[in-house]
């Protein structure tokens, strides 16, 4: 027999798919509390209000998907900076697509796709918490690829074109499903467009590199009397 949830991660797991089908303001107390099967002072007495319990859903979707999906390897891994690389585009394929991760949420998948495309005050704390930190991370290994060699406005623009990559998977799904089938963003196809985005990311990063030192070659040439 499986143990029912206790009333505060009840309450959470109902609302993040209630206001993830029909959005923060269109969802009410009542009917999460009544889906949770609980009382609605049981929302006013963990979450205080309708907005508490929002960001209490958001913090609970990313910090489980975070878990589940470390962007960072065990320490015997991390020495090789092209190691780091993949490994934190697969973790990001497979927070967003997996069916362990978001990609198995119904109603929360969605939420998250509004918190992307139209941000509220409580993502603010999630960007600052997680999306922030990933942006360092993910910094600091393009720099390592890189042997050093880019400076921080080149390195902070590949760290957001390979995010970006990741991110279009996951949003476009539908249209790239229709142009092509082979490549739809399913889950057995997340370990081939993981390697793929890692593939095409580190020619990019190694191609900037080149364009730079043959540019400074030149640069020197032109310099000398």
């Amino acid at each position: 027999m499986i143990k029912p949830l206790p009333t505060r991660e009840r309450l959470i797991d109902i609302a993040g798919d209630i206001f993830g089908r029909e959005g923060f303001k269109a969802a009410t107390v009542r009917k999460i509390a009544e889906e949770a099967n609980a009382n609605i002072a049981a929302v006013n007495y963990h979450f205080r209000d309708k907005e508490g319990l929002y960001r209490a859903v958001l913090e609970d979707i990313f910090s489980k998907a975070f878990q589940r999906f470390p962007s960072v390897p065990p320490p015997e891994a991390a020495a090789d900076p092209e190691k780091r690389l993949h490994f934190f585009i697969r973790a990001m394929f497979y927070r967003f697509l997996s069916r362990e991760g978001w990609g198995g949420l119904s109603g929360q998948g969605k939420l998250i796709a509004r918190e992307f495309l139209n941000p509220t005050p409580a993502f603010d704390n999630i960007v600052e918490t997680y999306i922030r930190p990933q942006k360092n991370i993910l910094s600091a290994i393009v720099s390592d690829v890189s042997g050093g060699k880019l400076d921080p406005d080149r390195i902070i623009s590949c760290a957001v074109s390979i995010i970006g990559q990741c991110i279009y998977y996951t949003f476009a799904a539908p249209i790239i499903e229709k142009i092509a089938e082979n490549l739809a963003p399913v889950e057995e196809n997340l370990d081939f467009l993981s390697d793929h985005v890692f593939r095409f990311s580190l020619g990019g990063i190694q191609r900037i590199v080149n364009t730079l030192h043959e540019n400074n070659g030149f640069a020197r040439q032109e310099a000398q009397p």
